[in-house]
């Protein structure tokens, strides 16, 4: 499954899903000056990936961080890059 995911996300999804694995909970602000998304985009993309499983929010703020699944989905994503790279 986490496969799937990970090669049905667009880019940018797996950029903010990635930044925010490498960090504590975080704002969708913060994850998006490390991405290439601006703010809103970067709200929208968190809330669908929410919806999604890969992250939950976890305060009533929209602080954000990434789920089990979307663990798995940032490794196989990797996995994958690896995999294609030789590395």
């Amino acid at each position: 499954m986490a496969q799937s995911h990970a090669q049905s996300l667009p880019s940018a999804d797996s950029k903010l899903l990635e930044t925010l694995a490498e960090t504590a909970p975080e704002y969708p602000t913060v994850a998006a000056s490390r991405c290439p998304v601006s703010l809103e985009e970067a709200r929208e993309r968190c809330e669908r990936l929410a919806t999604a499983g890969l992250l939950e929010r976890v305060t009533a703020e929209p602080v954000y961080r990434v789920t089990e699944d979307g663990r798995r989905v940032v490794a196989a994503a990797e996995e994958t890059v690896y995999s294609a790279t030789g590395d």
